[in-house]
């Protein structure tokens, strides 16, 4: 028997959680939604997850949750671990521990059958192990009664300052909705610049003494061998320069091949906070000698202004939002959502009322 009576409110699940991207998206949207459930395994996640939505987590480790266990909820959201699937990783994939979390996910959504799976992940993963990996995802979604929809999206099209390209996948119980799927919104703005995103002046996150010297050689202010320490070659150089890039006023990019200067008036690439020691490499703007502040990785990851990281250290407020989904463009998928399914389960519901009466 197919349900056809909609609620008018959606209680979800965040599962992987970090700091409520996925909440922060569902909350801005046209969605009516009802959060019952936040999972996420790390403790400085949750002090920034407290700080900003004066409530802790309901689990930590998902491999210790019983799903048996689990309120109901119409919707699981998940943005599960990428480094098993990223080229920036070993790219060991479900032979890493944390790229076994999506079938953890995979028991949870058997167990409790929410209407809606809402999954994000890197777009490597639908490359990855010569696409046999993404395969057995959607296999897998697919026999347990869902209809997908997956599509790549890049946060630059989205009003967010960084091309990030992202798979979102949308599962839709067939039970529930029948054959429908999602149609997206692909862009909402045009490409969208750096620039008018920056916060001039702010000095909060400084250069150190070594760093200032790099600036000075990619400057041409200096040479590596003026340095009183000899430079690793990552770093004793450029890596590359971006065309119409202005060395004096561009944005520098630390990766783990070299330092790159791109262009202000593009969008960022994808913000990725290189670790080190225990610390972190923070992308450094030439102008003003200092690296990008807070408020401006905030604007880059499309978060909102009020959004407070004071709970904990920069390097692990820049950490949190590096390893962040966009809620931006978490509103514009749960608005497709929305507008999507209005009215498809009642109406799925009737005509197959009509077929088993025929």
């Amino acid at each position: 028997m197919v349900k056809c009576v909609r609620e008018p409110i959606i209680k979800y699940a965040e599962f992987c959680a970090g700091v409520g991207g996925f909440r922060l998206g569902i909350e801005a949207s046209k969605m009516q939604a009802e959060l019952v459930y936040t999972n996420e395994i790390d403790n400085s996640c949750e002090k920034t997850y407290e700080r900003n939505f004066r409530q802790g987590f309901d689990s930590k480790d998902i491999f210790e949750v019983d799903p048996a266990s689990l309120p109901d909820f119409d919707m699981l959201c998940a943005g599960f671990p990428c480094q098993p699937f990223s080229v920036a990783g070993k790219e060991l994939g479900f032979d890493d521990s944390r790229g076994t979390v999506f079938f953890k996910l995979l028991d949870i959504i058997k167990e409790k059958q929410p209407k809606i799976a809402f999954l994000e992940n890197v777009t490597n993963l639908v490359r990855h192990n010569a696409g046999r990996t993404f395969a057995t995802i959607l296999r897998s979604l697919e026999e347990a009664g869902y209809i997908l929809s997956p599509t790549v999206l890049d946060t630059s099209y989205f009003g967010v300052p960084q091309s990030r390209s992202r798979i979102y996948i949308i599962a839709l119980l067939e039970d529930y909705y029948g054959k429908t799927r999602i149609q997206f919104t692909e862009r909402k703005t045009e490409r969208t610049p750096l620039r008018p995103f920056l916060n001039n002046g702010d000095y909060s996150i400084p250069l150190s003494p070594k760093w200032q010297d790099y600036v000075d050689i990619y400057l041409g202010k200096k040479t590596a061998a003026e340095l009183s320490f000899k430079a690793p070659k990552t770093r004793a150089t450029l890596e590359r320069l971006a065309t119409n890039c202005d060395i004096n006023d561009c944005i520098l990019q630390v990766r783990s091949s070299g330092v790159r200067a791109l262009s202000l008036d593009e969008p960022f690439p994808t913000f990725t906070v290189l670790n080190s020691g225990g610390g972190a490499h923070i992308p450094i703007l030439s102008k003003e000698r200092r690296h990008i502040n807070i408020t401006e990785m905030k604007r880059i990851m499309g978060f909102p202004e009020w959004y407070d990281f004071g709970a904990v250290s920069r390097t692990d407020a820049a950490k949190q939002l590096a390893n962040a989904v966009c809620p931006p463009v978490i509103v514009s998928i749960c608005d497709d959502i929305a507008d999507t399914i209005s009215g498809a389960a009642g109406a799925e519901g009737d005509n197959k009322h009509d077929e088993q009466s025929a």
